[in-house]
């Protein structure tokens, strides 16, 4: 009588194609989720600092959670200036307003009043918030 061999597992083709399917999956999942992923680091602004002296946060990247309010302005070189409520109520539950520059290289977004949107601002100058990224959660 002949012997069988005994198994000790799975194949290695079966364990490497397990991988290749995890990678795809996470490579994917990644992809899908690109813009929550980046600002994941990315600290939240704190409104009071911002309102208090919004030059000493220049050079500074945050994260707003914001409404759209109005549109303010429209400049062709430096993009349109808009008006947004943050999600977070500030102290004593008053809404938080602060103006935000989308530049002319994020003219793809079609940004509409009440659109809600996560957004990675940067401070620049005179405390202008300049958006770097901005997506839809």
């Amino acid at each position: 009588m002949s012997r069988h061999k005994k198994s000790r597992g799975l194949p290695p083709w079966l364990i490497l194609l397990l991988l290749l399917i995890v990678g795809v999956v996470g490579y994917w999942s990644l992809r899908q989720g690109g813009g929550e992923a980046s600002l994941r680091t990315t600290e939240e602004l704190d409104p009071a600092l911002y309102y208090d002296n919004a030059n000493s946060l220049r050079g500074n990247t945050y994260k707003i959670d914001a409404e759209i309010d109005s549109s303010l302005g429209n400049s062709p070189s430096k993009g349109r200036l808009f008006s947004v409520v943050l999600k977070q109520a500030g102290k004593g539950g008053a809404p938080v307003v602060l103006p935000v520059l989308v530049p002319p290289v994020l003219g793809s977004l079609t940004i509409q009043k009440g659109q809600h949107y996560l957004m990675k601002v940067k401070v620049v100058e005179d405390g202008l918030l300049k958006v770097e990224e901005a997506s839809k959660p």
